[in-house]
């Protein structure tokens, strides 16, 4: 009898298929019944919800430390509205005639319960990102310094509280602060 080549093939396919066969029966066999598992870890981490809430309040305290006026006003925090990046160029300085940079990335944080006011914000991102832009370049870069970072923030949310109807933000954050003289 002679053997061929494809015979020999032929049975190391089959063998082949048959070890896989066998393993996967023995594994799956083998293994204990689970309860039915969930995508979510039975411990969960904090919801972005929570994460703002502690962000605020790490914040809150961190103010209080310092003896500037905290920017947080009032109401409860959800939705905040990102300017992004924003570049200005600040007033002449009378003795020198220098200007300066600022780059900024401010967030002003409101009430997410009203559907409503939600939706004038979000309308309205255009105008707050004027404000924050006509509000920088009034002013030279001594007087900004002068003001310090709560007194800004504080004076940004009164501007943007005046375009608002339907409701008022509650604080602005800055992610990003620098001058560039």
């Amino acid at each position: 009898m002679k053997v061929t080549l494809n015979k020999i093939l032929g049975g190391i396919c089959i063998l082949i298929i048959l070890v896989i066969i066998i393993g996967t029966g023995l594994v799956v066999g083998s293994s204990k019944p689970q309860e039915q598992s969930t995508f979510y870890p039975s411990q969960r981490g904090p919801t972005p919800e929570e994460q703002i809430q502690q962000a605020q309040q790490a914040q809150q305290e961190a103010q209080s430390a310092t003896t500037e006026k905290p920017t947080v006003t009032s109401g409860d925090f959800g939705s905040y509205i990102n300017l992004g990046q924003i570049r200005a160029t600040t007033k002449a300085d009378s003795e020198n005639q220098s200007t300066a940079l600022i780059i900024l990335e401010p967030w002003f944080s409101y009430d997410n319960t009203d559907p409503a006011f939600q939706e004038e914000v979000s309308t309205k991102k255009a105008r707050f990102k004027t404000l924050v832009l006509d509000f920088f370049s009034n002013r030279t870069a001594s007087q900004l310094k002068a003001m310090g970072e709560g007194l800004v923030k504080n004076q940004l949310v009164e501007l943007a509280n005046q375009e608002l109807v339907l409701g008022k933000i509650s604080a602005v954050f800055f992610e990003v602060y620098l001058f560039f003289e």
